[in-house]
């Protein structure tokens, strides 16, 4: 160990975080005096408190000793193998890349947003692109050259399934259906309070758009049930997600506007 090295970059590191000695003893639960013996090399932390005191300045550990960040190869492994820890497509494993995520997200704010709660809607917009995210659950960043690939394309693809979401009772029911694996038609009708004409009409609806797939069950006491055709279930999730962030951030007073010009759709594919 490299008592000197240690020494002098906790002390680096918290000038670099414009904090006291008192500061740091408070935020780590210690006194100021062992903040001062560390900085001094009269004393190292012991192997259970140097990982609290990475953590605190936001680098790892190694950096304590050597100074410096990891390169963006070791980044890319130490995220691999983070996530790699659970099992693949498991609930840990969406956890972990969240918030592996949330961390890379706040790099973009270069660190302004580290003592953001995680609970908390945060959120980036510039000419460079848009960056969402809540820590219990979302996270999304894009560029402003992916905008680039919205054409003409995209828009016919976005009407038709639109323009559905837009008629009467036709959101609901859809989210009823992606809520509940195998959902009957009384089911539906339990969740979503649409009175039963009124269901059995959007259904039919959907159905003819091809939107809704009615399946035909063995028990025919059980009646049909519904799911929404594949196609679009993946862009239903993600739209509603987005549509409840945003909902967020203007309660909260955020503002949401790359401003004029920062779209680049191209209106020349056919």
């Amino acid at each position: 160990m490299n008592e000197a090295n240690l020494a002098k970059n906790i002390s680096e590191f918290r000038k670099q975080k414009g904090i006291t000695q008192e500061q740091m003893a408070t935020a780590l639960n210690i006194s100021p005096q062992a903040v001062s013996k560390w900085e001094t090399g009269a004393s190292v932390p012991d192997t259970m408190t140097l990982p609290l005191i990475a953590d605190y300045f936001g680098v790892g550990i190694d950096s304590l000793f050597y100074g410096r960040y990891l390169s963006a190869n070791d980044l890319y492994e130490a995220c691999y193998q983070a996530s790699h820890e659970h099992s693949q497509m498991s609930k840990e494993s969406y956890e972990e890349a969240l918030r592996l995520f949330t961390n890379a997200f706040h790099g973009i704010s270069h660190g302004n947003l580290r003592h953001v709660p995680g609970d908390c809607v945060t959120h980036i917009s510039n000419e460079n692109g848009v960056a969402l995210s809540y820590g219990s659950g979302y996270g999304a960043v894009i560029t402003r050259e992916f905008f680039k690939k919205i054409n003409r394309n995209t828009v016919s693809f976005a009407e038709n399934f639109f323009s559905l979401l837009a008629e009467k009772n036709c959101l609901l029911v859809l989210l009823a259906i992606i809520s509940m694996s195998d959902i009957g038609f009384f089911e539906m009708q339990e969740k979503t309070k649409i009175p039963e004409n009124e269901l059995r009409t959007t259904l039919d609806f959907l159905i003819q758009k091809e939107i809704v797939v009615e399946k035909k069950v063995k028990h025919k006491l059980l009646g049909n049930t519904y799911e929404l055709n594949e196609f679009y279930h993946t862009c239903l999730c993600i739209i509603i997600s987005t549509a409840e962030l945003q909902r967020e951030t203007l309660v909260n007073g955020i503002a949401c506007c790359m401003g004029f010009g920062d779209f680049p759709v191209d209106f020349e594919t056919k």
